[in-house]
């Protein structure tokens, strides 16, 4: 590898690696640099649209404590997915479906199309939980030494290997999930996942019953300490079935090689830990379409949403 020099205008000069092909480009680029207006703007409306929808589910959670018919179950699209798979596949509705989860079934869908992830970046109040759990993890480490020095020796490249093998591998539990909830409704015609489902539990956390999906909940919250949105990595059958159709969406995250800076700020940004610097287009099922990636890249042109015909491909 040779070094190659990319230079943001008004900072420093940045050292960046380059393939030998790339001799020919050896001096200096001029990027212009991405105002943090910009990222603080994309971030803070991220952050009102979640809250918005944590509140949303809050307040149909009290009114379920009070008594009061709450439509809080209804507000999980995926229940949505099971009932018209199961109808498609037997012609029978899945039993303690809520009508609304097809209409937000059939959003999510649409969504999916046009804006990839946008429904799990922005819209949905679980995933929105388990960033803020792990926001609140990363504070008290920051605070506590032995746990900082804990998190510093995690992150040294032996283990750091290691973790992402482990990743890679947890990753296919989405779709196995999936699997696993659509083949069941089509065979029992009930939603065989709703025992186990995270959400469900958060729904009716006022009653406190203690079963598998308030376990499976407990879990998930107390590995968002330490890994981003765990659920929505290894788990979620709704992000799977959202990955699938993002796969003919035009909309993705496009990285320019030639303005990178090659800073992995972007990787660090990614709840899901995408490698965005080794992507040409960010097109990986388990895109949010946060733009966090988009937000923290100090180069403008090097990181930007375009459109273009989508291609298939293998990434997860």
């Amino acid at each position: 590898m040779i070094a190659r020099v990319a230079r943001v205008a008004g900072s420093e000069r940045t050292p960046v690696m380059t393939a030998p092909s790339d001799l020919s480009r050896s001096e200096p680029v001029l990027v212009p640099r991405r105002t943090s207006g910009w990222g603080r703007r994309v971030r803070w409306g991220r952050r009102v649209v979640q809250a918005a929808g944590v509140a949303l589910i809050g307040w149909q959670v009290v009114r379920s404590l009070l008594g009061q018919e709450s439509a809080a179950e209804g507000l999980c699209p995926f229940g949505g997915f099971e009932t018209l798979w199961t109808l498609v596949t037997t012609g029978q509705y899945v039993k303690h479906a809520h009508p609304a989860s097809l209409v937000l079934a059939v959003t999510v869908l649409v969504l999916a199309v046009a804006a990839r992830g946008f429904f799990c970046g922005w819209l949905c109040a679980f995933g929105s939980l388990q960033e803020w759990v792990h926001s609140a993890g990363q504070a008290v480490t920051d605070r506590v030494p032995p746990l900082r020095r804990l998190r510093r020796a995690m992150s040294r490249p032996r283990f750091a290997r290691r973790w992402q093998q482990v990743d890679r591998a947890l990753r296919w539990g989405r779709w196995v999930v999936l699997a696993w909830a659509l083949i069941g409704a089509a065979l029992t015609g009930t939603m065989v996942i709703r025992e186990a489902d995270p959400w469900a539990a958060l729904v009716s956390v006022a009653e406190f019953e203690l079963n598998l999906g308030f376990a499976v909940l407990l879990a998930t919250f107390v590995l968002a300490l330490f890994v981003e949105r765990p659920f929505c990595r290894y788990a979620c059958p709704l992000g799977a079935v959202q990955g699938l159709t993002a796969r003919i969406s035009p909309v993705a995250v496009q990285r320019d090689a030639d303005t990178c800076l090659g800073c992995d700020v972007c990787n660090k940004a990614c709840p899901m830990a995408i490698p965005v610097n080794t992507r040409t287009r960010v097109t990986d099922t388990s895109c949010t379409g946060c733009l966090e990636c988009v937000a923290a890249c100090p180069s403008k042109p090097a990181l930007d949403v375009t459109f273009a015909v989508p291609t298939i491909t293998s990434r997860s």
